[in-house]
């Protein structure tokens, strides 16, 4: 029997253990945007601090939710591996469960809104559950939706841009206003105003990307934000290589990238959403629908 001198086995057992992360990273990269994780979100009123601070999951008042909504974000259905039925069947299941108040979407029906058959085909498909159940669907676009009119009926979502939708509180009778903002691109962002709701309403603002809340002003009354956008990163990598190198957004520089985080009294709940970008490829950010539950 060779005894290999201890350098060598202990680099060649180095090299066996890296080729063996570098094989488990590739093959569940490829596995992970077909693993569709449903969500329980509940979402408090926020305190007002200026610093972001991630809301605890548990603490949630006994009492019923006030509004009740299914949301999801970053559908970009030409690299989308969770086929619709499989929404489908999570809304089903949560509606029968406690009947829901509305289906949200956030944004990113394709990664080009000039091929973006697919992504309306899609839609359809989740729209006409919606009708089938009796439960509202809305939507916003996101910037990869840029060109594309909200309002062609092929959207298939009712668009809630600079619109208000007004619910009751099933918990404490007030009014809750559902709005959302439009996205304007990459290119010459724009970053728009909300639209102005009644200080004794709750208002819940859907809008793609998460770093509106930086441009909301100290007037603005938003309560509470349904978002997406940064896919978690997608493929998360160490020290968030995934956003340095890749995006130039400010949150995740602050660390608010997924989950539910209080800035200045807004309550902001950001998705990993749903489908992948540029490559069908997710590590350490499975695909996520919500069932988004609001105290208020």
């Amino acid at each position: 029997m060779i005894k290999l001198p201890t350098g060598l086995l202990v680099l060649i057992i180095v090299l066996s253990v890296l080729l063996a992360a570098v094989i488990f990273f590739s093959v569940w990269a490829f596995i992970e945007p077909h693993v569709l994780k449903v969500t329980n979100i509940k979402m408090r009123p926020a305190g007002k601090s200026s610093e972001f601070k991630k809301q605890s999951p548990t603490g949630a008042p006994s009492a019923a939710p006030g509004i009740r909504l299914f949301f999801f974000s970053d559908l970009h259905a030409d690299i989308c591996l969770i086929k619709p039925e499989r929404l489908i069947s999570a809304i089903r299941e949560a509606h029968a469960s406690s009947p829901l108040d509305a289906v949200v979407f956030g944004g990113d029906i394709c990664n080009n809104y000039r091929v973006n058959e697919k992504g309306l085909s899609y839609l359809k498909k989740i729209s006409d559950a919606c009708t089938g159940l009796g439960i509202p669907f809305y939507g916003v676009t996101g910037n990869h939706d840029f060109g594309f009119d909200p309002s062609d009926s092929r959207a298939f979502f009712g668009c809630i841009e600079n619109k208000q939708i007004s619910f009751t509180s099933h918990s404490t009778g007030k009014t809750v206003i559902l709005s959302g903002l439009d996205d304007s691109g990459r290119k010459d962002r724009i970053w728009y105003k909300v639209p102005e709701t009644p200080a004794d309403c709750v208002s819940v603002v859907a809008v793609h990307n998460p770093d509106s809340i930086l441009h909301f002003s100290e007037n603005d009354h938003v309560d509470f934000m349904l978002s997406g956008h940064f896919h978690a990163g997608q493929i998360k990598m160490p020290f968030k290589l995934e956003f340095l190198l890749l995006r130039a957004d400010n949150l995740p520089k602050m660390n608010v990238i997924e989950g539910v985080f209080e800035h200045n009294g807004t309550t902001l709940f950001i998705s990993r959403g749903v489908g992948c970008n540029k490559l069908p490829l997710r590590f350490g950010a499975l695909p996520e629908v919500s069932v988004v539950e609001i105290f208020a």
